[in-house]
Formats: structure tokens, C-alpha cells, sequence
């Protein structure tokens, strides 16, 4: 999990205090460290002795980089002389702020100038600042005016910044009308027990909100160090219950450029324990292809599930996966040098997944449904065909189209699909799936693309290595609706 908290460390009376202070916030709750990102340094850093503590900080605590709040204000010189100060301590993952009032030049210099990786954050409207102050000063509201200043500075130069600092006021409104590789860290975030302290009351908000909105980190100095006396809640009260609002967030729980481990985060990836020996403890789930048997037509089990429902259930998981696979169907197009003209979803789990892809890729997104012919069974799941009611007629006689799947694993569903859209008129130029269980990079001359790839076997019931097992009854044939069974049998 992403580590969203920045501890502020204002008014601290000497070195060692400091210190002393960051060990006693990091020990208690014992998990605290798990949650902080930086060190957030604004006056600290004028103490007398401060640089001859900041080595062994650094050393205590190497998982925890430094946020330099120097908010250098001046010319290009003078900027550089203030950081040869901090320079030699500096580390990739430090975050160092600036004046947006600082010069062009002055931000290419500050660039030069810093150890690769150390991020510059752009300080617009200070958090003590209230919106009718802004107005009077500035002539427009906070968000608009650290968006204008932003938007100015990436006019002259894109990367002269790495990160903007705003409130929590503006933070969702600066999201939706910045570039996607802005950070934002984001003070003035004070939860229900917390007084506003020095931030102005109409800029303020709790963490929760402040990190679902988009924050890549939250500022927090009073709630984490002093908690609320007035209210009976010590320190460290108010540490645990900070971090017990933060393991909450839903967008903590995306993982960078690993689907596969955010589906974890999400309990959509089941997968059978297994014994010392390998062998397999159940439950077995059964998949969605079939094959003849003496008493009849029988599914395959494996022991891989992915529960692709769970990404539907908020718009921030969907959007991270439907920004995957777009990826994944811009670089086939780019490669294969062909232009995919529209999206038809699969049911159920392709389709939303289908559509929110279509959205980012401005082309239609449609979908099949689903006429049922045989009723599941305990052995059996649900026969069907797959129909166009609603989207009859969209597709035009050879429009490229690019079928989506929650799944690839037998394509036996796929194969109903392509049948509906050749009788359509339609060209198939590929499959996109969100997982690719089998290890077909190619189905019937057309390209599989994948967002992740986790090759499974799949057995036939009466195969030796699952029999057993089916025969005790540990085969779900519903893992949806099982799912509390199935994550219960891989804590144990």
C-alpha cells in the first residue's frame, strides 16, 4: 500500500527534541511507520544543530524521504545558494517546494540544480489564506488561481514542476484540470476530532476524502503530534485513528503498474492453497468451459478465480483498469497499424469495463446479452447464446471491432461472441481481456490482448489431481456467491 501521510514538524524547540519527537510518533501505533511517506521540514530547518541531527534521522528511518518546505521565493542565485545548504542531504523521493511567483529561469536553475528524483512542488495560495482574502488579492478564488499559475508555468516549460501543494478545497477541482503526472500534497487536513488550527476553516478537510479525492500525499502536523486534549484524545490516539480512517481509502489500495496485486488489495484474485506437497486443499472453482462425460456435459475446475466484480463497485478502481487496457489497445493499434472503430463488451464482466474503455478512447462501446438455455446445475453452471438487443444495429458492415472480456481463459464464450458480430458485419481484429488465464497470445489468427497475464491449468472433474477433491464437495460452482468461503480458505 501507497503510504499517503506527511508529518509536519513546526514550532519544534531544539534538535534532539525533534528527534525524540519522530521516534515517539513512529512507536506508537507500532504500524505508523508503515503509513508515512515524509518528513515535512518548514522552520525546523533554522534551527541551530539541525543539520548535524538530519544524518542520523535519515539512517533511522530510510523508508521516510524529507519534504524540504523552503518555498524558495527568490531569484535564480539566491534560490541556489539556499539549497547548496540541504543539497548534500537530499535523496531521490525528496520533495522540495517553490514560490510559483519564482521566475522561469529560476525553476530551470532549481532543476539543474537538485539530485535526480527530488520532486518540485509549486506553492500558490498559502492554506491560511481564506477564499475572500484570495478574491480581494488576487482577483479570483484559490483553485483558479493556483490553476492559472500552474497552467502558466507549464506554458513555458512542461516539467519545470513535479507537484502542486493546495488545500483540500481545491484539490479535486485541480486534479480534473491538470496533467495526470501532477502530484498533489495536500495541508489543512483536519478529521472530526481536530480543530482548524492556523488553516482557514472554508479550505480544511478529513484525510478520507482528501485521499480519495486524489492526494498523493496528506500534510498533517497537530493531528498527529498533539491530538486534541480538549477532547480527551492524546497523541497517539489520534495516530491510530488516523491510520485506522486512512487503511480505509480505496485509492491506496491501486497499486502502480501491478493490476494484479491491486486485485489482491480488492479480494478479486482467489487462488487454492495448497499443501507442502503442492497439492491442491480446495476449494476448486469451476470455469466456464466444458467437455463430454458418461453422465454428461461437465464444466473444467482449476484452481484460480479472478472476482472482476469488484473493480465495478467505485469509479477510481474501474478508471485504473480501463486506463490499463487502453494502454494495452493504443499500442496495438499503433502496432499493427489499425484503428479500432468499437468496443463490444461480453457479459456480464465485460461490459462495463468495455465501456469505460470506449469513454477514454472516444469510440462506441457496446455490448451482447446473454439468452439463457439451461438453468445451472451443481455441477454445470448456466448455458446461453449471446444476443445484440439494445445495440442491434450499431454495428457497420467492416467496422474493426475489438471484443472485451473480464477473462480469456477456454474462448469457448468468445467464439458465441464473434459469431454475433460476423453475422453483424463486423471485422474481429482482436480480443481484450482484463486477465489472460490461458496461454493463447493468439486465438483464431487475431491477437489476445491482455492486461495481465496468469496462465492456469484446468482439469477435467474426474482428473486425479482434483477428484478428490470434488468429491468432498469442494468445488464452487458459484464463486461469486462463495466468496466469503473462498477468501476464508486462503487466511487459513
Amino acid at each position: 500500500m501507497k503510504k499517503p501521510l506527511i508529518i509536519a514538524f513546526d514550532g519544534v524547540k531544539n534538535p534532539q527534541f525533534l528527534l525524540e519527537t519522530i521516534q515517539s510518533a513512529l512507536a506508537d501505533p507500532v504500524d505508523m511507520v508503515d503509513f508515512v511517506s515524509h518528513f515535512k521540514f518548514n522552520d525546523t530547518l533554522h534551527l541551530r544543530g539541525f543539520k548535524s541531527i538530519l544524518p542520523k534521522i535519515i539512517k533511522l528511518y530510510p523508508g521516510v524521504s524529507i519534504f524540504w518546505d523552503l518555498k524558495l521565493p527568490d531569484t535564480n542565485g539566491t534560490d541556489k545558494n539556499i539549497l547548496s545548504h540541504y543539497l548534500v542531504f537530499m535523496r531521490p523521493g525528496d520533495i522540495v517546494t517553490v514560490s510559483s511567483s519564482c521566475s522561469v529561469k529560476a525553476f530551470r536553475d532549481i532543476r539543474a540544480f537538485l539530485p535526480i528524483g527530488v520532486k518540485i512542488a509549486i506553492v500558490s495560495v498559502l492554506t491560511d489564506t481564506d477564499i475572500l482574502e484570495c478574491r480581494y488579492r488576487r482577483g479570483m478564488i484559490p483553485s483558479m488561481s493556483i490553476l492559472n499559475d500552474a497552467l502558466n508555468l507549464i506554458a513555458f516549460e512542461q516539467y519545470l514542476f513535479d507537484a502542486v501543494i493546495c488545500s483540500p478545497a481545491e484539490l479535486k477541482f485541480l486534479k480534473m484540470n491538470l496533467p495526470d503526472n501532477i502530484d498533489f500534497f495536500v495541508p489543512g487536513v483536519r478529521d472530526s476530532w481536530m480543530e482548524a488550527g492556523q488553516q482557514s476553516k472554508d479550505r480544511i478537510n478529513g484525510i478520507v476524502q482528501v485521499l480519495n479525492d486524489g492526494a498523493s500525499g496528506a500534510v498533517l502536523g497537530a493531528q498527529l503530534l498533539r491530538g486534541n486534549p480538549d477532547k480527551q484524545i492524546n497523541a497517539a490516539q489520534s495516530r491510530l485513528m488516523t491510520i485506522e480512517l486512512t487503511s480505509e481509502v480505496i485509492s491506496l489500495l491501486l497499486v502502480p503498474g501491478d493490476p494484479l496485486a491491486t486485485l489482491v488489495n480488492f479480494q478479486g484474485y482467489y487462488r487454492c492453497p495448497e499443501d507442502e506437497q503442492g497439492r491442491f486443499k480446495g476449494p476448486l472453482v469451476a470455469y466456464a468451459g466444458t467437455y463430454p462425460s458418461p453422465t454428461g456435459e461437465k464444466n473444467f475446475a482449476g484452481n484460480t478465480y479472478f472476482n472482476f466484480a469488484v473493480i465495478e463497485q467505485h469509479p477510481r478502481v474501474l478508471e485504473y483498469f480501463a486506463k490499463l487496457m487502453v494502454t494495452r489497445i493504443r499500442s496495438f493499434q499503433k502496432d499493427y497499424m489499425i484503428k479500432v472503430d468499437c468496443l463490444v463488451g461480453v457479459p456480464s464482466g465485460g461490459v462495463k469495463i468495455a465501456q469505460a474503455v470506449a469513454r477514454l478512447l472516444d469510440i462506441p462501446g457496446i455490448c451482447l446479452e446473454r439468452e439463457v438455455t439451461a438453468l445451472k446445475t451443481a455441477t454445470e453452471k448456466e448455458k446461453f447464446n449471446l444476443v445484440f438487443r439494445r445495440n442491434d444495429g450499431v454495428i457497420k458492415r467492416g467496422d474493426h471491432i475489438l471484443l472485451f472480456e473480464d477473462l480469456c481463459n477456454n474462448f469457448k464464450t468468445t467464439q458465441k461472441a464473434v459469431d454475433v458480430i460476423a453475422a453483424a458485419g463486423g471485422d474481429l481484429i482482436g480480443v481484450a481481456c482484463i486477465a489472460n488465464r490461458s496461454d493463447e497470445k493468439v486465438w483464431e489468427k487475431v491477437p489476445v490482448l491482455a492486461g495481465i497475464e496468469v496462465p492456469s491449468p484446468q482439469y477435467k472433474q474426474e482428473d486425479p489431481v482434483v477428484a478428490d477433491l470434488i468429491a468432498e464437495g469442494k468445488l464452487s460452482t458459484d464463486p461469486k456467491k462463495d466468496w466469503a468461503m473462498l477468501k476464508a480458505s486462503m487466511i487459513e
